[in-house]
């Protein structure tokens, strides 16, 4: 199942797009395609949200469907690699000592 995040949602329109992790365009969502979180008639999407979805078709293309949070502990590509770099960067300070002894 693709997960992204969202771009941009209006809960006025209620719609907005998804930006895939897997690059490409940007995926139309319609509130129709969000899933229900167990008495809740649909969640709330907002802008930043990780989430995981399927490709459905409406008449003017491809949409998210069955939208639903992000499993915990998921990041995007970039936050993948920020987060990387400050281990690499965390792990190369480790066996140095900082003091001067004046």
């Amino acid at each position: 199942m693709p997960v992204g995040t969202v771009k941009v949602f209006s809960p006025r329109r209620g719609s907005g797009f998804i930006v895939p992790d897997s690059g490409g365009d940007r995926v139309y969502v319609h509130k129709s395609g969000i899933s229900a979180e167990g008495d809740t008639p649909g969640m709330r999407l907002e802008a930043g949200q990780r989430v995981e979805f399927s490709i459905g078709q409406r008449p003017k293309g491809p949409a998210a469907v069955n939208v639903r949070p992000a499993p915990a502990g998921s990041l995007s590509p970039r936050d993948a690699a920020a987060l990387a770099a400050r281990e690499s960067a965390a792990a190369g300070e480790g066996g140095e000592s900082s003091s001067t002894g004046a």
